[in-house]
C-alpha cells in the first residue's frame, strides 16, 4: 500500500500544476494580447491609409483586430482568438486577399509575419500568467 500512496500523493501533487479551463483562458488571452498588439503594429505598418481620416463608417484595417475567449466554434474550452472583425464591412475578408493575394494584387504575408514575429512574446507572456496562476492557487 506503501507505493499506492505515494503514486497518489503524487498524481494529486502534479493535477495541482495543470489548468483548468477558467486558468487556460486567462493564460491563453494575455498571449492573445500580445499577438493583437504584434499584428495590430504590421498591420499599421503596411496597409494604413494615411488620407482615410473619416473612420466614422469604415475603420482602418488595423483598428478592427478583436480578441475573442472562445475556440472558432464559439466554444468556452480555454482557447482565445484574434482576428480581424467581419461587423461592418468586411475586415477578415480584406485581410485575407492583402495577406493571400489575388490575381492581381501580390499577398504580402503580414499576418504570418506577425505570427511568427510575436511567438516567443506570447509564450513568454503566457508562461509568466502560467507561473502567476500556480503561485496563486498553492
Amino acid at each position: 500500500m506503501e507505493l499506492d500512496d505515494a503514486l497518489d500523493k503524487w498524481l494529486h501533487e502534479v493535477n495541482k500544476l495543470i489548468p483548468d479551463v477558467k486558468q487556460r483562458q486567462k493564460i491563453t488571452l494575455v498571449g492573445a494580447e500580445v499577438y493583437k498588439k504584434q499584428l495590430y503594429d504590421i498591420t499599421k505598418a503596411k496597409h494604413y491609409d494615411k488620407n482615410h481620416t473619416d473612420t466614422s463608417k469604415v475603420a482602418h484595417l488595423a483598428d478592427s483586430i478583436e480578441t475573442s475567449g472562445t475556440n472558432i466554434d464559439y466554444i468556452r474550452d480555454g482557447s482565445s482568438l484574434v482576428g480581424f472583425t467581419k461587423k461592418g464591412i468586411n475586415h477578415a475578408r480584406i485581410a485575407r486577399l492583402l495577406n493571400d493575394g489575388t490575381k492581381f494584387i501580390p499577398g504580402d504575408h503580414f499576418v504570418e509575419d506577425a505570427r511568427r514575429s510575436s511567438r516567443q512574446a506570447v509564450l513568454a507572456a503566457q508562461y509568466a500568467e502560467y507561473q502567476r496562476l500556480l503561485r496563486g492557487s498553492k
